[in-house]
């Protein structure tokens, strides 16, 4: 009796123990929240694919265009982006590439022809550029930000599957003045903050977070007025392969033409 009640006891004891490290380990696996989500990607060498569609409406007529983005984090942030246009009939060949490093830009394609000989173009090299991960200007790849356009949340439901896990679709919306302060990324795109009828400007977005809490599409809309023209635009972005193992690697200086010699290369 006393060797059954013994043996009753260690094996509640490791029950109880095994439940603890099991807890625990749940815990550890699965993030608080998407800015914790978020933030367990930004590690070295691994990043994510994104796929956009940007889309412009005014009466009788309607633009479109295709972007794919890889991005490479490293040390909490994005280290290096890979931007390719899509070619379509908007787009002329061959469709522009970009790709951003901290302090510098390289392109190819129409918009900026490489001399004979080299196949980028030095295009910006400056201590203030910096690669990014946005999509209607909410930056997709900075804990912080994420997390101020999701307090802006006005309601969510159940958004299908994307990239092999449910989602739920959080939807709210943000004016370009709150943008500007809470997205780096959008004060990227801006030379100042943002003032008047401009600042108080409605962005509407929709995120769909997976069941790991990361963003698997996001869209946005919005108005712009260019004096009696009316324009919307929107755009709609899918994000896949969380994690994945990426290595985006800067261009040569045997490949890579200066900042100013294409200029006077062909078109």
């Amino acid at each position: 009796m006393r060797r059954w009640a013994a043996a009753l006891t260690v094996a509640m004891t490791v029950s109880v123990a095994v439940t603890e490290l099991s807890t625990a380990a749940h815990a550890q696996a699965t993030p608080a929240g998407p800015a914790d989500a978020l933030r367990r990607q930004l590690v070295e060498s691994r990043g994510v694919t994104m796929s956009e569609v940007f889309t412009s409406k005014e009466t009788g007529e309607r633009t479109s265009y295709r972007k794919k983005t890889r991005a490479q984090f490293g040390k909490g942030t994005v280290t290096a982006t890979d931007v390719r246009d899509v070619a379509s009939p908007d787009v002329p060949e061959p469709a522009p590439r970009f790709l951003t490093f901290r302090g510098r830009t390289y392109c190819q394609g129409w918009i900026c022809p490489a001399p004979e000989g080299k196949t980028w173009v030095l295009l910006y090299e400056n201590e203030k550029t910096r690669p990014f991960l946005q999509s209607g200007g909410i930056d997709l790849a900075h804990p912080a930000a994420l997390k101020a356009v999701l307090a802006t949340t006005e309601s969510k439901r159940p958004g299908g599957a994307y990239d092999n896990t449910r989602t739920t679709i959080y939807q709210g919306t943000i004016t370009f003045g709150d943008l500007y302060r809470v997205s780096p990324a959008f004060r990227d795109q801006h030379d100042g903050t943002p003032t008047g009828k401009y600042a108080k400007t409605d962005l509407s977005w929709q995120l769909w977070l997976g069941e790991d809490q990361l963003v698997r599409r996001v869209r946005t809309s919005w108005p712009e007025q260019l004096g009696k023209r009316s324009i919307s635009h929107v755009v709609d972005a899918r994000l896949t392969g969380w994690g994945a193992k990426t290595d985006i690697a800067a261009p040569s200086t045997d490949e890579t033409a200066g900042p100013d010699d294409w200029k006077n290369s062909p078109s």
